[in-house]
């Protein structure tokens, strides 16, 4: 269970890093698809339990 939560926060710093560059870039479209990108990921995360 560790390797598959510390995969996610992999991914998720990866997310995190690409929204932290559209906002400085203040490109609001991309900065939008990422966060609906990481809503839709955490809820059919949650749906799978």
């Amino acid at each position: 269970m560790e390797q598959v939560f510390k995969s996610y926060l992999r991914l998720l710093l990866k997310d995190l890093k690409d929204l932290q560059k559209a906002l400085v870039e203040d490109d609001k479209a991309k900065a939008k698809e990422i966060v609906d990108n990481l809503v839709d990921d955490t809820q059919a995360g949650l749906e799978d339990r």
